[in-house]
């Protein structure tokens, strides 16, 4: 009896899910093509086939991070303040469900390919262009105070994962009024 292929589109998918949960038990050092591929249950051939080695291997799964983080700012609140509140919360919350993925995102040792970085990004800016069109944030260009506001959460969340915020600090009540102060300064 002949055994059935798993389809490639498949093997693409579980080779990735596989890295990201050796990336999560083992850290950046512990994500091996054989470590991804036993984790995967295929043999280490099939990562040089899908993915032409590690480097592509890494590609795909900051790729994969950054639209998992993209997702995060899909419109799900109709309230423009809400959904401007609720992203900034699910950032900070994917950051710290995901730490290693997200510091490897940001490392620049492995770039995401542009057209997903971009979309990621222009998630971003339609919350921006949302919270405009409901007029609770300011008229000045959209991809500029984009680019502002999450170089501040993603400050603070940095601080956060690094531990090198003042000790005395909440981690969790200092983001609200952070969250609080930038909706302060876009505020019309």
């Amino acid at each position: 009896m002949k055994s059935k292929r798993t389809p490639a589109a498949e093997v693409r998918s579980l080779l990735t899910a596989a890295a990201h949960r050796v990336l999560a038990r083992d850290g950046e050092r512990g994500l091996t093509v054989r470590a991804v591929a036993a984790e995967a249950g295929v043999a280490p051939m099939g990562v040089y086939n899908h993915f032409d080695g590690k480097d592509g291997l890494l590609v795909e799964v900051i790729d994969d991070g950054f639209r998992r983080l993209g997702d995060q700012f899909r419109g799900r609140e109709v309230d423009a303040m809400a959904r401007f509140r609720q992203s900034g919360y699910r950032y900070r919350q994917f950051a710290i469900e995901n730490p290693t993925i997200y510091r490897m995102m940001f490392s620049g040792k492995t770039r995401a390919t542009t057209e997903v970085a971009l979309g990621t990004f222009m998630a971003m800016v339609d919350v921006i262009t949302y919270g405009q069109a409901a007029g609770v944030i300011r008229a000045d260009d959209p991809v500029a105070l984009t680019l502002y506001i999450w170089s501040t959460v993603h400050g603070a969340v940095s601080l956060e994962l690094e531990q090198a915020a003042p000790p005395f600090m909440d981690p969790a009540d200092s983001y609200e009024g952070l969250l609080d102060f930038i909706a302060r300064a876009t505020a019309p």
